[in-house]
């Protein structure tokens, strides 16, 4: 009877963490929509994105629809192509008033920020949330005009300045977001906020409260999963350890080409995307330092996440990059995981036996590092 009563206790703890499934209606209006595109809502499981449902658009611009969320968590409303909204998806109906696609004849993806109406405890968080996730957007867009500015000046302190642009608005975003956990770590929603806190205290803080009052919650319990699979990629991925392994497609469909074919060799993995601006305009940066230390052991192996093979050998056409070429499938999802990027461009240099040398590589950094090593 004992061993009974144990099992049934456990099976009961597991039963509150298990994702419980719960239905909310979504409705709002466009007013000015692409019928090229639907409305569709889904969740990222890591960087994969689920599509759970699609919401027709009326005659008169309207939506509404009855949803079926798998869990609570977050979502997202992806409308049609044009605007994104996140809201906390678990017990509060959602109703939204989009803008939708650009009218303007110059075209810009700058998306405004959307409100939520009438949003319950948990929505009202996001809708704080989004706003000061769109006020970074903004303060980048501006920091990265003023580090143009400043470049073609003539003024070194107002360069150094600018050259901080990005950090100074980053800490002024997290300070936003310490000031929502503090004031808001009772939402259900406040879950949402860890993975912008840090290594703060306010992150310990929330934490703390979490594991007080929400321990068997399943977004939390799944946030702690991450953590601890995060942390096990990670120990594999410092310094003076081996490069996770890969054996990925090149161009001719047929060779396949990894780190390992570069064994003796110095080795830079430049993790890119035909879509991706700052990888496209880094590329003269990398053939230099490539013509210039090729001949002294470098070698470059570029790695597409581009989920379209067109994309990328036209891409590759157009950029006729020296070095070797291989795509990731599934738009790279797995070496994003085994690398433990979530942007790009992403560099990660690698010594003669396979072991890393530094991630998260600039190419003023990569240039010091290949200065030490192979200018001798």
């Amino acid at each position: 009877m004992k061993q009974l009563i144990h099992t049934l206790f456990f099976l009961l703890l597991v039963s509150v963490a298990y994702a419980q499934e719960s239905t909310i209606t979504i409705r709002g209006t466009v007013e000015f929509p692409d019928e090229k595109f639907p409305i569709l809502i889904y969740y990222t499981d890591g960087p994969e994105r689920i599509d759970i449902d699609s919401i027709p658009l009326k005659n008169d611009n309207s939506f509404e629809k009855s949803i079926t969320l798998p869990h609570p968590g977050i979502y997202r409303i992806d409308l049609q192509k044009w605007e994104m909204l996140s809201f906390w998806g678990e017990d509060e109906d959602i109703t939204v008033d989009f803008r939708g696609r650009d009218t303007a004849r110059v075209k810009i993806k700058n998306p405004p920020y959307q409100f939520i109406e009438n949003a319950g405890p948990s929505n009202q968080l996001m809708n704080l949330i989004n706003y000061f996730d769109y006020r970074r957007y903004q303060g980048m867009i501006q920091a990265g005009q003023e580090y143009g500015r400043a470049m073609g000046s003539d003024s070194e302190a107002w360069k150094e300045y600018a050259k901080d642009g990005y950090t100074r608005n980053g800490d002024n975003a997290l300070a936003d977001y310490i000031f929502l956990a503090e004031n808001y770590s009772d939402r259900n929603s406040a879950v949402a906020l860890l993975s912008y806190l840090r290594d703060t205290p306010a992150k310990d803080a929330l934490i703390a409260r979490l594991e007080k009052t929400k321990s068997d919650y399943y977004p939390f319990v799944q946030y702690k999963k991450e953590v601890r699979e995060k942390a096990e990629r990670m120990s594999k991925l410092q310094q003076g350890m081996k490069a996770p392994g890969f054996s990925l497609p090149a161009p001719d469909g047929i060779q396949k080409i990894g780190p390992e074919n570069y064994k003796g060799k110095y080795l830079l993995i430049d993790f890119w995307a035909s879509w991706c601006g700052p990888c496209l305009k880094s590329i003269p940066q990398l053939k230099e330092i490539y013509s210039k230390y090729h001949a002294k052991g470098l070698e470059i192996l570029s790695v597409s996440i581009d989920d379209k093979e067109d994309a990328w050998k036209k891409a590759m056409a157009a950029q006729q990059m020296p070095w070797g070429q291989v795509c990731a499938p599934n738009s790279g999802k797995e070496i994003m995981k085994d690398y433990q990027f979530n942007g790009i461009p992403h560099l990660v240099l690698l010594d003669k036996e396979g072991k890393i040398v530094e991630r998260w590589l600039s190419t003023e950094k990569l240039e010091e590092l290949l200065k030490e090593r192979l200018d001798q």
